[in-house]
């Protein structure tokens, strides 16, 4: 079989799986992206730290240090997958969502419940710490538009991406599955 022809067949399992309609594109709900549409960050064990928090504690390399009241996390060691870095100081941090939720939002999350696109907002599989000026270049793009400026973390990346887009049921359009699956063959051989 040719190299062409496994992409082929690769190219077609990731739609399949994804949930990619053929030649349709996803019609996205009248009402527009909203933010405030998948909550705040959550404080789910009521210990007064929410998400972001809880993941900086919990990434950290290091004993972090807190505020007075234990409550947010100032300090700690983590290794920003995306630069390739150590990052000490949480407020240099954003904590990224792999899959955007204006992306989730424009792939069906438009769909969605309010209490399914919290716990998407939450979800620590879908959250890695990274500099502010990185996440904030990515915006709401998906992997065939943006990888991590460190080439060493871009098949984990790319992988981790579809397995959300895929645990979350995320509707890919058959372009999109295409240019995402060269990526990934580009990226991931």
């Amino acid at each position: 079989m040719s190299k062409a022809s496994s992409l082929s067949i690769v190219a077609a399992a990731v739609m399949v799986l994804l949930g990619c309609q053929g030649g349709g594109a996803v019609t996205p709900s009248t009402a527009s992206y909203d933010r405030d549409l998948f909550g705040r960050w959550d404080d789910a064990d009521g210990d007064c730290r929410n998400t972001r928090h809880e993941l900086l504690a919990e990434l950290s390399t290091a004993p972090v240090r807190t505020t007075g009241d234990g409550c947010r996390i100032l300090h700690g060691r983590w290794s920003d997958p995306y630069t390739g870095r150590i990052e000490t100081d949480a407020g240099d941090l954003d904590v990224d969502h792999i899959v955007p939720l204006a992306w989730a939002w424009e792939h069906g999350a438009d769909r969605w419940s309010r209490v399914r696109r919290e716990r998407f907002a939450n979800d620590p599989v879908n959250l890695v710490p990274t500099d502010r000026g990185v996440n904030r270049s990515k915006g709401a793009v998906g992997p065939d538009e943006w990888l991590p400026p460190d080439a060493t973390g871009h098949c984990g990346y790319v992988l981790r991406f579809l397995r959300i887009a895929r645990n979350y049921e995320l509707v890919i359009k058959d372009a999109e599955a295409r240019r995402i699956e060269t990526v990934r063959g580009r990226v991931c051989a």
